[in-house]
């Protein structure tokens, strides 16, 4: 049996999506453990985690080696779990005997200048610059009302700040709308900065316009996954739509995610044309493109974004996408994504026995 491990920060994250996978486990012949990085012995560098029973259907506590295959679903904040966390799983991705289904990607502003490195790719990319000062901020806003200063770690529109000009001065909100600062002074914007720093490394684009006719944020989420033979396949693709008000589109933030289709055919179909055309060239090109620069991966939540003029724009790419967009999917096509971690499992058990 081949065994696979599901790392979590939290022992109970995600467990109802596990399990799934594990009910589909036995007939690739893989048994499923679920572990935090913190339950490894440093001693013994054995496991204190829970394996699937196939016959009672239950998880039951366990202590295991550190399996040989491993999949990262590990979400980090700012907490001192997340702060033990990383390390142990930076140790576990430079083992020899471990593989995992995917390595991650690293933050926002390398991911950024990657996708603006292509031929192809960089039109789809928004102008990006690296906070580091205030004057990074008044460069912006002298060529755009509104801008928005993103984490380069961040996850889920946490940390998300728009800043906008407002006569002589700026006020910003927070992606659910809320205003947490009116500056009006330099020095003023020097310690907003500086709080931004503080706390985590911020990217500053244009505030590109992506609102639906009721001035509602949305964003496309397309669930990327490699098959049994290591290629890449779109699994679903969603509009996600925020409340009238907010800034971002993000299920944490209270959007509603909707089949694609449901705004795709409300577009004229002048802009469905071009709108089409640049999806179609981003997900032919960008995922095997991302796994050679910056992989291997095996899944990719890609968010895009659709301006008014119907331009296509990359807002994100995520190496852990979330799972409520299975939730859209008859059940056959859900089995499909419950299976493709076992079926991309056996495929590198094969490739690691062909070595």
């Amino acid at each position: 049996m081949i065994s696979l491990g599901f790392v979590t920060l939290d022992e109970q994250q995600e467990s109802v999506y596990c399990t799934e996978v594990a009910r589909r486990a036995k007939q690739y012949g893989i048994s499923i453990y679920r572990f935090s990085p913190l339950a490894i012995d440093p001693r013994t560098e054995n496991v204190r985690g829970v394996v699937f029973d196939d016959k009672s259907g239950e998880w039951t506590d366990a202590v295991f080696p550190i399996p040989p295959f491993l999949y990262d679903r590990c979400f980090y904040g700012h907490d001192d779990r997340s702060k033990k966390a990383k390390p142990i799983m930076h140790w576990l991705k430079q083992r020899p005997d471990v593989t995992f289904l995917g390595y991650g990607l690293p933050g926002k502003w390398s991911v950024y200048e990657t996708l603006s490195a292509h031929p192809l790719l960089s039109a789809y990319v928004p102008p990006t610059v690296r906070l580091e000062r205030a004057d990074h901020v008044l460069d912006l806003l002298r060529h755009e009302q509104a801008i928005v200063a993103k984490p380069v770690h961040g996850s889920g529109g946490r940390g998300i700040y728009i800043i906008q000009k407002k006569g002589k001065t700026l006020s910003v909100q927070d992606g659910r709308g809320q205003e947490r600062a009116v500056i009006t002074r330099r020095n003023e914007l020097e310690q907003f900065v500086a709080s931004l720093q503080r706390r985590d490394g911020y990217a500053l684009q244009p505030l590109l316009s992506l609102s639906t006719e009721a001035r509602e944020p949305f964003d496309l989420r397309f669930l990327l996954q490699k098959d049994e033979t290591g290629r890449w396949v779109e699994r679903v693709r969603a509009v996600r739509i925020g409340r009238p008000g907010t800034w971002v589109a993000n299920l944490r933030a209270g959007a509603d995610m909707r089949p694609f289709a449901d705004w795709f055919d409300h577009l004229p179909s002048s802009k469905r044309i071009l709108v089409l055309d640049s999806i179609d060239t981003i997900i032919r090109t960008l995922p095997a493109y991302m796994d050679n620069e910056l992989g291997p991966l095996f899944e990719i939540g890609l968010d895009l974004g659709v301006a008014d003029n119907g331009a296509v724009w990359i807002l994100d790419v995520n190496s852990k996408p979330g799972r409520k967009i299975i939730s859209l999917l008859p059940p056959e096509q859900q089995n499909d994504i419950y299976e493709a971690p076992l079926r991309y499992c056996r495929f590198l058990a094969s490739e690691v026995a062909n070595r």
